[in-house]
């Protein structure tokens, strides 16, 4: 998300994280950003910068409080953490400043036939004067079929504003923006032309990656190329000399992986320092770093996350004939953590697998209901 950014002449980089485990993930990726700018072949002396320990309210609140934190002056971008886009940020800038906008929404226009009842819906003029979204408009009530892209604009004139809203800034989409409409500041939406998804839910993840190794996001580029369409590190080839023949096309694999014989992997990427036994077949999924995975299992269009192991001859797919309901992500899901998925299982569509551990803390949230538990984890579907 940020590469293309950096690609196109940003510098300044504010992470605007709440409460430690995301803060503490995100700045012992990120650092001061050197190694960020080095791997993109950029000299600079700019650093990486975060939200302070402040509980902010929202994400308005959070973009109010770093822009007076840091003393933002110039024209800033927002965009949520789970957006990936094509941008071409000199066009949109040009934009922005000549229409005096204090706030530019990007918009993508949804092709014709799809649903968008359960979104927000841009209501602009002639000249893309924002003047609202319609939210979960009825079929054939939409003023559009353009939606919040989740990347705004702002001028740093908008300080003022956030300043008179006071505790009212909560939400970007909820509280911002209609503030700023509602008393007459000018608010402009620009479409975007290239791709974008949102990446908060596993199916959009899971589509997401496999179009980066489809091609389909332009701002995006992969290293590493040994065949057609193969991306597959050369610590991984070296040990694995066999590999090549084994693999299908569009498939990326990662850092010192080691595979058995007689394996089918197509149209998926594999993470770092995974261990793969014989007789394995992965088609239309991502293998996270540090996955075990035994003799003769098959993983269809699924995830599993960091340190899983798959014991020998199960199962994990989205393809199986179950019906849990056309409404659901059928994504298959298998948490990190150390999951271990034991000899000959099979999960279906829609599963999601975590440590027992984390048992409470999912259900609580009253979003999924549990399936079962064994000795060493929790079974839950979305509501």
């Amino acid at each position: 998300m940020l590469e293309p950014l950096a690609k196109q002449g940003c510098r300044e980089f504010i992470i605007a994280s709440k409460g430690y485990d995301s803060t503490a993930q995100l700045n012992k990726y990120f650092k001061e950003g050197e190694g960020f700018f080095a791997r993109h072949g950029i000299q600079t002396d700019r650093e990486f910068m975060y939200q302070p320990n402040y509980n902010d309210r929202g994400s308005g609140d959070a973009v109010a409080y770093c822009a007076e934190y840091y003393d933002l002056k110039k024209d800033f971008i927002v965009m949520g953490g789970d957006n990936i886009f094509d941008l071409e940020l000199e066009k949109v800038m040009e934009f922005h400043r000549s229409t005096g906008a204090y706030l530019t929404v990007l918009l993508k226009e949804i092709p014709p036939g799809e649903d968008i009842s359960q979104l927000g819906v841009a209501d602009v003029d002639g000249d893309m004067r924002l003047e609202g979204f319609v939210e979960k408009p009825a079929p054939g009530r939409e003023p559009s079929r353009l939606v919040n892209a989740g990347v705004y604009i702002f001028s740093p004139r908008v300080r003022e504003v956030f300043e008179m809203m006071g505790s009212r800034n909560r939400d970007l989409g909820g509280d911002v923006v209609p503030f700023l409409i509602e008393h007459g500041y000018p608010v402009y939406g620009y479409i975007l032309e290239g791709y974008w998804a949102d990446i908060g839910t596993p199916a959009s993840f899971l589509r997401t990656t496999l179009d980066v190794l489809h091609g389909r996001i332009s701002n995006i580029s992969l290293q590493h190329r040994t065949g057609d369409a193969q991306w597959v590190h050369p610590t991984t080839m070296e040990r694995n000399p066999h590999l090549r023949e084994q693999i299908g096309s569009t498939v990326l694999m990662g850092r010192h992986c080691t595979v058995g014989r007689d394996l089918e992997i197509e149209n998926s990427a594999v993470g770092h320092f995974c261990m793969i036994g014989d007789g394995v077949k992965i088609r239309n999924s991502v293998i996270l770093s540090f996955v075990n995975i035994g003799d003769n299992c098959t993983l269809q269009n699924c995830i599993l996350g960091r340190f899983t192991t798959v014991m020998a001859g199960s199962t994990i797919s989205a393809d199986l004939p179950v019906d849990v309901g056309s409404n659901k992500d059928l994504t298959p899901v298998v948490g990190g953590g150390g999951v271990t998925i034991f000899e000959n299982s099979v999960i279906g569509p829609g599963v999601r697998v975590a440590p027992i551990s984390q048992s409470h803390q999912i259900l609580q949230t009253g979003r999924f209901h549990e399936l079962g538990m064994d000795r060493e984890n929790v079974y839950f579907m979305e509501k």
